[in-house]
């Protein structure tokens, strides 16, 4: 299959779906307006240098056009509802799949009536829909999106390197003693409702109780300053490690050295990181989102709080630091889960399978395909 992306570069989530599609011989191609080189990709950048958005946008479309023209591909992919989900939608190309993210249908398109009808159209136009939860697909299609073309597809574990018994030396490289407690959140900062202020706040509370234990806070993405600012204000940033981005391939070593995993925002798609923390046998902590509910029951494998749930949160972390015989049981059957339900190879060939019946049932309608 000649497969066109529209997404955004140099993003993990983009990397790891490109990079199985080119590892199973397909050939594939990316327009994107953050071009990062990929080895087997073939990148377009799509970028205006315009910065009146309207403008940009349609001479991008333009460029999507012409591109799409000169590639000819079997299949046209675009990721994230919003922004690329345009391009995608008034391109005008078939067959279409349209893969939604998180607060590009959960915020997003709730903020103007300009953007609401545009992430409409998106989903209307689109001959297959794929989202990581059966909440973000619900909300799809509340838009517009057609249910029988929708598709729960996980951006997916990989099982070979986030498993409990991954080696790991953080507690060496940060100090951090054998028997201290550890308690990780790695969400990203860019966002205010992922809520990792609250995270920094409850952290007094826990060292009164637990003054061994110590915080990694990590993010993919944005800037920290403020929460450092913050930590330094509650007199806490000697336990408070800021590492900032942590590299992929590192990731299962601080999972596995950590007793509790935290991921509390008050909107979300299934977080992958929650998914790898699982995977890890790490116990986790999570809000109280239907995403999140898809894969954490309270008090079986995990600890559910409300958003912004301050005492809420202290009192889950403290349990957990608590007991150790929690800490075992929760990371047992949430690794269990993992491995049953998000396999990262497992649902990107259940992926490939939906492209391939798609191009082929649009070959044989000769465009008049009826989405199921």
């Amino acid at each position: 299959m000649r497969i066109a992306y529209l997404s955004i570069g140099g993003h993990i989530h983009t990397e790891r779906w490109l990079r199985f599609f080119v590892n199973r011989g397909h050939d594939v191609h990316l327009m994107t307006v953050q071009p990062v080189p990929m080895e087997g990709v073939k990148l377009y950048d799509i970028r205006t240098g315009i910065p009146v958005k309207p403008l940009h946008y349609a001479v991008a479309l333009r460029k999507v056009k012409r591109i799409l023209a000169e590639v000819r591909p079997d299949l046209l992919h675009t990721h994230f509802l919003t922004g690329y989900g345009y391009w995608g939608a008034f391109s005008g190309f078939h067959p279409s799949v349209l893969t939604v993210w998180g607060d590009d249908v959960y915020l997003t398109p709730h903020t103007s009536f300009l953007k609401g009808r545009l992430a409409r159209l998106a989903l209307r136009r689109a001959d297959l829909v794929t989202g990581d939860s059966e909440d973000i697909l619900e909300q799809a299609v509340a838009m517009g999106a057609s249910k029988e073309a929708c598709h729960v597809i996980q951006w997916g574990v990989d099982l070979t390197a986030f498993k409990p018994d991954a080696p790991s030396d953080v507690r060496e490289q940060l100090g951090i003693p054998a028997d201290s407690p550890v308690v990780i959140s790695i969400r990203s900062f860019t966002q205010p409702y992922y809520n990792i202020d609250v995270i920094v706040r409850a952290i007094p509370r826990i060292l009164a109780e637990r003054p061994d234990t110590h915080f990694i806070i990590a993010g993919n993405e944005g800037d920290d300053t403020e929460l450092r600012t913050l930590a330094r204000d509650l007199s806490i940033d000697e336990r408070a490690h800021f590492v900032g981005k942590i590299p992929h391939e590192e990731l299962p070593a601080y999972l596995v050295t950590s007793d509790a995993f935290l991921s509390v925002p008050s909107v979300d798609a299934t977080a992958v990181s929650l998914l790898e923390a699982m995977a890890c046998g790490t116990p986790v902590v999570v809000s109280s989102l239907d995403s999140a509910l898809e894969w954490v029951t309270d008090g079986e494998n995990g600890i559910v709080v409300s958003p912004r749930d301050q005492a809420g949160l202290e009192a889950a972390i403290l349990s957990l630091i608590d007991s150790a015989e929690r800490r075992a049981e929760f990371g047992v059957i949430g690794a269990r889960i993992i491995r049953e339900r998000a396999d990262h190879d497992t649902h990107m060939t259940r992926m490939e399978e939906l492209c391939l019946e798609l191009v082929e049932r649009w070959r044989k309608t000769g465009g008049a395909l009826e989405v199921r």
